[in-house]
């Protein structure tokens, strides 16, 4: 039992972190990403003056580095509770895959040519990079919702034998 409540504990944490993370993600598609590119490259400047103190990436990516070592411990302690063990593993691929891998690979290269770059390429390149952005943004919340799904699934499963072992255990009392 006793392995049963740490990885509930360590998965209900897991599931929130990724919800929270999701969460933070649709909002920042809905306030910032209009803003970043309704008016290339006019628009890029405000954004880049808007995010002089705290951007996007000073809270996402300590997030997203805390949600990936929540995830890895909610990986080891689910080893011990079957129901869950794949929703787990599931919510793990969908995170290293879209929230890990393609924007470390993907997304930040291409933010540094929109903000860091900008002066070295033509509007085109700009626009196109934009694009490109949306695109795999919008992959990255597909992903980003489905690791909160499975995590959330994950916890509820690991809850659910737990109250059915207290149930038995209660009942063989």
């Amino acid at each position: 039992m006793r392995k049963l409540t740490a990885a509930l504990a360590v998965t209900t944490v897991y599931a929130a972190l990724a919800t929270l993370v999701f969460c933070t993600m649709i909002a920042e598609t809905v306030f910032l990403y209009p803003n970043y590119f309704h008016d290339i490259p006019a628009s890029l400047i405000v954004a880049d003056e808007f995010t002089a103190v705290v951007s996007v990436g000073s809270v996402m990516r300590p997030l997203g580095a805390a949600l990936m070592l929540t995830g890895v411990v909610a990986v080891a302690v689910t080893l011990w509770a079957r129901a869950s063990r794949i929703w787990t593993l599931a919510s793990m691929l969908s995170l290293i895959s879209g929230l890990f891998l393609l924007s470390a690979l993907y997304l930040w290269p291409r933010w540094t040519i929109l903000f860091d770059d900008r002066a070295l390429h033509t509007v085109d390149e700009l626009r196109r990079t934009a694009d490109e952005i949306g695109v795999a943004h919008t992959v990255r919340v597909v992903l980003g919702a489905l690791t909160a799904v499975f995590a959330v699934v994950a916890a509820l499963r690991i809850y659910r034998d737990r109250i059915l072992r207290t149930q038995i255990q209660r009942a063989q009392s």
